[in-house]
């Protein structure tokens, strides 16, 4: 049979040319049959489907035979119509359960791990109490009891080394009461006992301090750790060195020996903290070392100069400030939310504990103080810059607190006046910057409580000021609100270019809230400082004037001043809100505007002198026209923008 496309032949019995595709007719070819009727049903769109499938099929095996290819039976991928239904719904492909968690033992962790460290402090209270007990009693001789302390702590070393893989908590425990019973065995020798020098018990707690180090380095235990110096801490309170309340002998003689006792304990915490970031343990010891300072400064306060006092609580606040630091800086870690709180409590402690000590007879020298503390963190920022990894976060961090001290050292100078708020204010916005750049919630948050305090203080606390010796712009309440005014301009700013990372509700709030409150203030202040230039005039008047035509005519002048100031304000703000398409300053000139007006017809025409009234009513006409006239000018403009 001849194809009628190519004019090739092909077999009788094929319905398709093998070599164009063409459908063979025979003599003639039949006439061209109608378009198919869509179908009335499922069943039969299938059906007219396989029939299609059927003839493509047909065709792809006489090309396989005309070209020689071994030809694959083929079945039917769907079954007959009399038998097919409708396919359901593939479901969703449901991830394997995660193996559930072992049930906990606790039993077996309160009676393994929490009693034993328990244990081992009870062990450690016995021991000082035995020690002092039999001081007391004079049971056994001095020497004999510290042995019996040296003795106990490097058993218990001993224990722990031997059981340290097959045991590994209570490794921990044994080694980390060992290193407390040798802190408290020396501790005793020197303070309660007097058996060696000062120098030698200051190398032997040195050499305690240096094993426990390297124990706690070589076990990478942070449990070792902080027994031991729970131990170390402990020492001085259980012996009664210092007065707890508990003891009744106070060594009287051993002021300054218990703070360089531990300082050498913190100096171990030092080393410790900067090959290991165990946050715990840090946080630990200098809570441990601010409450043995806070009790040893109580009991020895007469007997201890300020500068020496000074002086040991800055070495303690130098150690704690490169324990928070050097890990990071040295391994190029990048610092956590954890780190942040500890190097608060270091910074606040020690300015807070110092100005306390500085208040009474250095009471000048407070400022500098702040001053000078700003400076070291500002130096810390500067030097860890580029020395940590992520997005200096650490730098940024100090950065904020040589900030935060620096607008402090000027209200700690010169007393509780507007300097507070200024204070405040700046402290909110380097909160906020930290927190947007660091990520951190918590300081965003705080940031928004020093705003809500300085709001409070611009409202109550300094608005209010002497008639008498005002003089405008140049006051203490204006550089107050001039700085809380900038500082909640640039917060809003900077909430607007890092809104991403706030929350849907914080962003459509916050942003909004700090230029309304800073446009509030604004106005505020303004209003503030007109009203307090005309009752300064109407202060120095003589009486008779005061009340007379000359007072009324200030008093006059005032009101229209503010309505002015008021009118002026609204339209200028309304005229930005309108091309900047900022939509809460158009809404919130209009409600200004619409205060303005209420103020001009319900108070103004009736409490104005007659010529003033006069200026005034035609003065804000005129403004209000001028402002219609523009409406009109620029109608389309301002309709887009108000419909946005």
């Amino acid at each position: 049979m001849k194809c009628p496309n190519c004019s090739k032949e092909n077999q009788p019995t094929n319905q398709f040319c093998v070599f164009c595709g063409a459908r063979l007719y025979g003599e003639t070819p039949p006439p061209a049959s109608p378009e198919p009727e869509p179908p009335q049903s499922i069943e039969e769109e299938v059906r007219r489907l396989r029939d299609s499938v059927r003839q493509i099929n047909t065709r792809l095996s006489a090309l396989e035979q005309r070209q020689g290819v071994a030809q694959v039976p083929f079945s039917p991928a769907l079954p007959p119509v009399e038998e097919w239904v409708p396919p359901s719904p593939i479901p969703r492909a449901v991830p394997e359960p995660r193996a559930p968690r072992p049930p906990r033992e606790w039993e077996q962790i309160l009676g393994g791990n929490w009693l034993a460290r328990i244990g081992v402090l009870a062990l450690l209270f016995g021991v000082g109490f035995f020690l002092k007990f039999a001081f007391d009693k004079n049971w056994i001789v001095p020497v004999v009891r510290v042995l019996i302390g040296v003795v106990a702590g490097f058993v218990m070393l001993g224990g722990g080394y031997l059981w340290r893989k097959r045991y590994p908590v209570l490794m921990q425990v044994l080694t980390g009461g060992g290193i407390g019973v040798l802190y408290l065995s020396i501790f005793a020798s020197f303070t309660a006992y007097d058996l060696v020098p000062f120098l030698l018990a200051v190398i032997l707690l040195v050499a305690v301090c240096a094993a426990s180090v390297f124990l706690a380095l070589r076990y990478d235990s942070m449990g070792l750790a902080i027994l031991g110096i729970i131990g170390a801490f402990i020492a001085p309170f259980v012996l009664g060195v210092v007065d707890t309340g508990v003891t009744s002998t106070v060594n009287t003689g051993a002021g300054y020996e218990i703070l360089i006792y531990i300082l050498i304990i913190d100096l171990g915490v030092l080393v410790v903290s900067t090959f290991r970031n165990w946050r715990w343990f840090t946080l630990l010891a200098l809570l441990f070392s601010l409450v043995v300072y806070g009790v040893w400064y109580g009991t020895f306060e007469s007997e201890t100069s300020l500068a020496g006092a000074e002086i040991l609580l800055t070495i303690l606040f130098l150690i704690f400030a490169g324990a928070t630091t050097l890990f990071h800086i040295i391994w190029r870690r990048p610092s956590q939310p954890f780190d942040y709180a500890t190097m608060t409590i270091n910074a606040a402690s020690y300015a807070g504990i110092s100005l306390g000590l500085l208040w009474g007879n250095m009471r000048d020298w407070t400022g500098g103080f702040v001053l000078a503390l700003a400076l070291f963190y500002g130096g810390m920022a500067y030097f860890t810059r580029g020395r940590e990894a992520g997005d200096h976060r650490l730098s940024l961090f100090a950065l904020g607190i040589a900030i935060i001290l620096l607008t402090m050292a000027i209200p700690v100078q010169f007393g509780d006046r507007s300097w507070t708020a200024v204070a405040w204010a700046a402290e909110g916005a380097v909160l906020v910057w930290l927190a947007l750049r660091t990520g951190i919630d918590m300081f965003r948050w705080a940031g928004y409580g020093a705003f809500f305090i300085t709001a409070f203080r611009l409202l109550i606390f300094d608005t209010a000021i002497t008639v008498r010796d005002f003089v405008p712009v140049v006051n203490e309440r204006f550089l107050a609100y001039a700085v809380g005014i900038a500082a909640m301009y640039v917060t809003g700013f900077f909430l607007s270019r890092w809104k991403n990372r706030l929350t849907a509700d914080e962003g459509r709030v916050a942003v909004p809230a700090f230029f309304i409150a800073a446009n509030f203030f604004t106005i505020w202040l303004l209003t503030a400082e007109v009203l307090n230039t005309f009752d300064r005039q109407l202060y120095n008047l003589p009486g008779f004037e005061r009340f007379g035509d000359r007072g009324d005519s200030l008093q006059s002048f005032q009101n229209l001043s503010i309505t002015g100031l008021w009118a002026v304000y609204a339209i200028v703000a309304l005229v930005v809100g309108i091309f900047r398409r900022i939509r809460f300053l158009r809404l919130g000139a209009l409600v200004l505007l619409l205060i303005t007006i209420g103020k001009v017809f319900f108070y103004d025409i009736w409490t104005l002198a007659m010529v003033f009234r006069i200026v005034g009513l035609i003065g804000f006409g005129l403004l209000l026209l001028a402002a219609g006239f523009l409406y009109q000018r620029y109608r389309r403009t301002i309709v887009t923008f108000l419909k946005e």
